[in-house]
């Protein structure tokens, strides 16, 4: 009995002296942020380069295309008009020309004139009759030939309905080394009228010969532009 009490004693504290066993809990495992939202750029191509648009409205007289329909002379007397090339120009001559060959694009609308070397100085080209509107407007560039020397003046002059001569009216003088002459003149003062407009070249010199002052109209026409 004593032997039992005594193995019982040493069993207690044999318990007492080990630790309790404490249920360890896991350190909470860090929750991982959730990743920000990064909005995606929605790519809008650029805008195509706009061209410029030239601006609305028509030629009513493009003075290329008619020169044949025009009346020439050269102050002196009447020349007739887009004569061959192989035949006397020293009364005065006009013609298109290559552009390429002043350096231009290729199609640019160019207008030579050559004034007279046989004892008159000028050339004059009348074309036919035009009502002219407001608004109306003289466009072209004017130079000379690179390759010779240039002394000269361009005009632009008209016959009234009653046939009256007006000169001055738009003139433009153009020396050699001079860069080119751009025209954008308005013709609203002849609205309503119906004229014959004149393109005219004129020598400086009387003593100059077809071999100088060679002027070139580029694209001259009367434009109107739209409403």
């Amino acid at each position: 009995m004593r032997y039992c009490l005594a193995i019982c004693l040493i069993s207690a504290l044999l318990a007492a002296c080990v630790p309790a066993v404490v249920p360890v809990t896991p350190p909470p495992v860090p929750s991982q942020p959730s990743a920000a939202f990064t909005p995606v750029p929605t790519l809008v191509p650029p805008s195509a380069t706009s061209t410029p648009q030239p601006p609305a409205g028509i030629v009513v007289l493009d003075f290329i295309s008619l020169l044949c329909n025009a009346q020439w002379s050269n102050g002196a007397k009447h020349l007739t008009a887009c004569t061959p090339v192989n035949a006397d120009h020293s009364g005065g001559f006009a013609d298109s020309v290559d552009p390429t060959q002043e350096g231009l694009p290729a199609g640019t609308p160019v207008l030579l004139t050559i004034p007279a070397w046989n004892g008159a100085s000028s050339l004059f080209l009348r074309y036919p009759s035009l009502v002219v509107s407001p608004g109306d407007r003289f466009q072209a560039t004017l130079l000379c030939r690179k390759t010779l020397p240039c002394d000269v003046q361009f005009a632009l002059e008209y016959y009234d309905a009653s046939g009256k001569y007006h000169s001055p009216f738009m003139e433009w003088n153009f020396l050699s080394g001079d860069a080119p002459i751009r025209v954008d003149a308005d013709l609203s003062a002849l609205a309503g009228q119906a004229v014959d407009l004149v393109l005219v070249l004129r020598l400086f010199h009387a003593l100059d010969t077809f071999e100088r002052d060679n002027g070139l109209w580029i694209q001259p026409q009367v434009f109107r532009p739209g409403r």
